[in-house]
């Protein structure tokens, strides 16, 4: 009878330790984040690339979007679509606004950061070939 009381004991600490660690599936960066999905669907001639297109704004939201395409550059799929606006620059374009969210460092001390795969690219979204599968982020940063 002690044994299986205190292996019951032992049994809900072990859950609540692991609730605690995990935190339960909460967000404790930003609370208030949240995150929608959208998808586009292929057409009947079938689409060469799918990607997924990640877009996280100041306060933490984020909106995950799936792409198909038969484009070749990341920045001409976006630009088609009216989703990125922006001005060229030195380096190519200078993403200023994503989705009519605006970030512009001469103004805000934000910019809009472009990820491949969770990697900082080292290209801007209008040299960058799309790779199947791929997810690119663009995220506000300070």
């Amino acid at each position: 009878m002690k044994f299986k009381r205190a292996f019951s004991a032992i049994t809900v600490l072990f859950l609540i330790f692991s609730l605690i660690l995990c935190g339960c599936g909460n967000n404790t960066a930003h609370p208030e984040a949240s995150t929608e999905i959208e998808s586009v669907e292929p057409g009947e001639d079938g689409y060469k690339y799918h990607f997924t297109l990640e877009v996280v704004d100041a306060d933490g939201n984020q909106r995950l979007i799936d792409y198909a395409t038969n484009r070749e550059i990341l920045g001409d799929v976006l630009q088609e679509r009216g989703f990125v606006k922006g001005e060229q620059g030195d380096y190519g374009l200078y993403i200023k606004e994503v989705n009519g969210i605006v970030a512009d460092y001469s103004t805000t001390g934000t910019y809009w950061a472009f990820y491949i795969d969770g990697v900082m690219a080292t290209t801007g979204v209008d040299q960058t070939k799309i790779v199947d599968g791929a997810t690119y982020s663009l995220k506000i940063e300070k």
